[in-house]
């Protein structure tokens, strides 16, 4: 890896780190009672406000990818587009007097969330080596969790505050990604493949030799130059359009895959662990407040520990046995979850109660080891580029919009159902890794100009 190439990398994985920040922050917001008492929350209205964030989602999912594409605006437009909206999203949502205030302050920081989610992960696929690819737009995700340990570390020492500032203090640390990625904007370059879109064929040039060939105009920066030349003259000349993206086989092909992907990252059961935990810890028997934190701490030191492995592993291993082999083992997880939340929910056995808190560490490192790397990376790699912001915009009105529904239901779902909830959720979890085995389509190793060519089979998992 050329280290000159770790400015731009981390300049656009930090920003992602605002999603990492937000689901911890309301994973902790919902263990405090004075912002539960603050907001008078019930049921119905805590999952409004953990999942309005994904409201917001969606409808910067019909415009991130238009914004971007903009000749002025580009990949580095976009995430200082995405940092401008947080700014706005978080100084209404640490000032918030009323319910409305939050909700829509909620609003606005999903939007720069989508915006981002375009405009990130597109910047550092286009950006690093084709062997490098896996590991750093895993990382992209892998990054959340870092922010998530922070954010709940956080948590511990103001949740004791007797005052609003006990949840606005961290909400107002929600800035900080966006703070640390702008000062970094103005020292990185454009990708490549922008440039080569937009006529600066020059420019991307001396990108490539100076991130590629360690300033040298080698014969691999040569051949990628080439390659990315004459892909993007091919699929300018197709002029795709948003119809256009389910016209052809391959493009059909692409989108059934990220549409499983944005169902599945949210209704593998990563909720009930990721946004709920204080509720499902509630169900076991464990009402401490602090005790819940520490936990939400220590998941969050493994998830990150995980989720950097599994970002790593990505290219030995190849995507499809990880998220196959995951969706069927936190499947197995929720089984066994639901089973010990039927016999031990009352807390009445310190050994059930430990052995569903084990259940959760299994289950939530599962999900960051596979789903956590590549919701995001596995369908910036498989979209060509004339599709490849649209087809990140659509991955991201998918997610969000289920993962709205999710996050409203779920704290419903659960009072209602109880340890039922686990099993249908289980059950669904083996249905999809049926389905992956199926539709996946294995891309490791390949470049981004390969992957395209093996879309273009008739049957791409051949």
């Amino acid at each position: 890896m050329h280290y000159p190439l770790m400015v731009p990398l981390l300049c656009a994985i930090v920003n992602g780190c605002t999603m990492g920040v937000d689901q911890s922050m309301m994973n902790n917001l919902n263990m405090i009672d004075l912002y539960i008492n603050y907001f008078h929350l019930d049921a119905d209205l805590e999952g409004l406000f953990s999942a309005s964030v994904n409201i917001g989602s969606v409808l910067g999912g019909f415009f991130a990818s238009q914004s971007i594409e903009i000749r002025c605006v580009g990949r580095k437009g976009g995430i200082l587009l995405s940092c401008l909206i947080t700014f706005v999203g978080v100084a209404l949502q640490t000032a918030a007097q009323n319910r409305a205030m939050f909700i829509i302050a909620r609003i606005l920081i999903g939007i720069a969330v989508t915006v981002n989610a375009v405009a990130a992960p597109t910047y550092v696929a286009e950006m690093v080596k084709s062997q490098y690819r896996g590991f750093f737009t895993g990382i992209y995700m892998a990054s959340w969790y870092l922010a998530a340990v922070v954010t709940t570390a956080i948590s511990l020492g103001t949740y004791t505050i007797d005052s609003t500032w006990a949840w606005r203090s961290i909400s107002l640390w929600q800035l900080s990604p966006s703070l640390f990625a702008i000062t970094l904007l103005p020292f990185i370059p454009e990708t490549p493949r922008f440039l080569v879109f937009v006529g600066r064929e020059a420019d991307a040039l001396q990108v490539l030799k100076t991130y590629h060939g360690d300033g040298l105009e080698t014969a691999v920066v040569q051949k990628e130059f080439l390659e990315i030349k004459e892909r993007i003259s091919l699929e300018m000349e197709s002029q795709v359009g948003w119809i256009d993206m389910v016209r052809s086989h391959s493009n059909r092909w692409r989108l059934w895959i990220i549409f499983w992907m944005g169902i599945a990252s949210q209704f593998t059961g990563s909720n009930i662990v990721g946004t709920y935990l204080g509720l499902f810890l509630d169900n076991s028997g464990i009402s401490s407040t602090r005790r819940q934190i520490v936990i939400n701490l220590t998941i969050q030191f493994c998830n990150l520990i995980f989720a950097v492995l599994g970002s790593w592993l990505t290219e030995r291993w190849g995507r499809t046995p990880i998220i196959v082999n995951s969706t069927i083992f936190m499947g197995l997880c929720l089984f066994i979850m639901g089973t010990l939340q039927r016999f031990y929910s009352d807390g009445h056995s310190v050994a059930g109660s430990n052995a569903l808190i084990f259940m959760v560490y299994l289950f939530s490192i599962t999900y960051a080891f596979s789903f956590t790397p590549l919701c995001v990376s596995y369908p910036v790699e498989i979209l060509n580029y004339s599709i490849r912001t649209k087809g990140m915009a659509f991955s991201q009105v998918v997610t969000f919009g289920s993962g709205f529904f999710n996050q409203y239901v779920l704290p419903i779902a659960l009072s209602h159902l109880s340890w039922r909830y686990y099993m249908i959720n289980a059950s669904y979890n083996m249905a999809q890794a049926g389905l992956f085995y199926l539709i996946l389509v294995e891309v490791k190793g390949l470049t981004l100009e390969e992957i395209d060519e093996k879309f273009e089979k008739p049957i791409p998992k051949s």
